[in-house]
């Protein structure tokens, strides 16, 4: 099914892998927050709250600087890590997007706001197919080589456009040697014509009972959540732990 390609609505998609990408394998009661920075200027422009419910469902909720939660999600791990079972609802504009395994298909409902119409598309699973948050499972998982230079390339599921897209991930420098940064971007030249070069920085977490963990500790791009009217916006994030 063909879909008119918009540049909020690639950006968007592209973004959401990015600021999903946290700590795969994480324990029940597992909690972790972000806060999403205008490049230009330190305004707060919301805030992202994690919880593991289980290793299995991971929920985040969404607040506006005064703490009024605006969007919630659900990302179910059962049937896959790579590709879950998701949903996403954002009050701001009435977007919903959701994904679903039905026999052996994968069953994706995408509302661009609370005045459209639900579009529904089915897929086939395969094993580079990515699905929001299952981009940080595909990181664990290719760690060694990616640290070792290597670009490595996904099939990554863009929900407004109903269909998935190949993206390239690679490993670029850091101010801080300690780090690890990584660029993402769109293979195809078309689909690069509507988006732009995000960065992902990695840093070491000790703890005292484990060996040292590298998690996402900031994102610089446009990101996933939009705003009223259905505009995303330019963001740094910074994650806690």
């Amino acid at each position: 099914m063909l879909k008119q390609i918009t540049r909020n609505s690639t950006y968007a998609f592209l973004i959401m892998l990015i600021t999903n990408v946290m700590t795969a394998n994480a324990e029940q009661g597992f909690q972790f927050e972000g806060k999403a920075y205008a490049i230009d200027s330190d305004t707060l422009l919301y805030s992202e709250h994690h919880q593991y419910l289980s290793p299995f469902i991971h929920k985040v909720e969404y607040k506006e600087p005064d703490g009024t939660v605006f969007a919630r999600k659900t990302v179910n791990y059962t049937q896959s890590f790579y590709s879950p079972d998701f949903e996403l609802q954002n009050d701001r504009n009435g977007e919903l997007i959701r994904t679903e395994r039905q026999n052996k298909k994968i069953i994706l409902k995408y509302q661009e706001n609370s005045q459209s119409d639900t579009e529904k598309d089915k897929l086939s699973p395969h094993p580079t197919l990515i699905i929001d948050a299952g981009f940080d499972h595909y990181i664990t998982q290719n760690w060694t080589p990616l640290i070792n230079g290597k670009s490595l390339t996904i099939d990554y599921l863009i929900p407004s456009m109903g269909d998935y897209y190949e993206l390239t991930l690679k490993q670029v420098d850091c101010k801080n040697d300690e780090n690890y940064c990584f660029s993402i971007s769109a293979s195809s030249f078309f689909i690069r014509i509507f988006s732009q070069e995000l960065k992902l920085t990695y840093a070491k977490f000790a703890q005292s009972s484990q060996p040292d963990i590298y998690r996402l500790a900031q994102f610089q791009g446009r990101t996933n959540i939009s705003d009223a009217d259905g505009n995303y916006q330019d963001a740094i994030i910074h994650y806690s732990y």
